[in-house]
């Protein structure tokens, strides 16, 4: 890819997580890139999808974002990802959460015993054991955690009812030692001051966590050799454009927190 070129990536989840991703590669690519977002408010959450219906809702998606002509598409959702990415038709590379956060494990982390944590469908899917098979002698265990995304929707990631249920959750691991955890969810880095919390009293320390958003930044870099600029502090640009699916009187007070700006041009569409 030519490096001087301005490209536009399309970027998209059933709801709010994949701004974790958007907000990630902004800061990474701001000057080098414009953003199209869109949430699937329509069909929120994947998690609980059928297979089948996962696919059709994304390629409904692909399909706008190539009309958007679009350069590279990103499916920030893990559920998406694990299930639909090999379905997917689009004559533009499609990058998913979970090779690249794989990537990220195997170079950047010395442990091998790795704790995933995700929606039903991602867990179920097996997906991230699937591809760490690829390398040797990693310890994959793996955690369903189908509540967090509605916590986080809901706007009561540091409350004291989602570090109980995380307790309850990665209490599954009280008798494994890990190294590092997989955010196998991109709404999961709005909880990672309460899964901080209940891992170290669960007694693991010094745990690296993986996040989607940073591990797809990382590879569209070393693998689609897209310039990296320095660290941007202007998340938005008005060149950006944020599409959803479906009305929610919350979406725009949740998208800011996420994001931690103001977004203006939010458009409703159907698919």
């Amino acid at each position: 890819m030519n490096k001087n070129q301005k490209i536009k990536i399309g970027i998209f989840d059933s709801g709010l997580g994949g701004l974790t991703v958007f907000k990630s590669l902004a800061s990474t690519y701001r000057q080098s890139a414009s953003f199209l977002y869109l949430g699937d408010l329509a069909h929120l959450p994947y998690g609980d999808k059928s297979k089948e219906s996962i696919v059709k809702y994304s390629q409904r998606i692909v399909n706008f974002f190539l009309n958007k002509e679009v350069d590279i598409i990103i499916i920030a959702c893990n559920s998406a990802s694990s299930v639909a990415l090999k379905e997917l038709q689009a004559d533009v590379p499609i990058i998913g959460t979970i090779n690249p956060s794989v990537q990220q494990v195997v170079k950047n982390c010395n442990g091998q015993s790795i704790g995933v944590i995700g929606t039903d469908t991602t867990i179920n899917s097996q997906a991230y054991n699937k591809a760490f098979k690829n390398y040797n002698d990693y310890h994959i265990y793996s955690v369903s955690c189908p509540l967090f995304v509605p916590i986080v929707e809901e706007g009561w990631e540091n409350t004291d009812i989602a570090y109980q249920i995380a307790v309850k959750y990665l209490s599954n691991f009280s008798t494994i030692k890990l190294d590092t955890v997989i955010l196998a969810c991109t709404h999961y880095p709005m909880l990672i001051n309460t899964l901080k919390s209940v891992f170290n009293n669960l007694g693991h320390k010094n745990l690296n966590f993986i996040d989607s958003g940073d591990a797809i930044a990382n590879h569209l870099s070393t693998e689609l050799s897209l310039t990296v600029d320095n660290k941007s502090s202007d998340i938005l640009n008005l060149n950006d454009e944020f599409y959803v699916t479906d009305t929610s009187y919350q979406f725009n007070e949740l998208a800011n927190r996420f994001l931690g700006a103001n977004i203006h041009n939010i458009k409703l569409i159907s698919l």
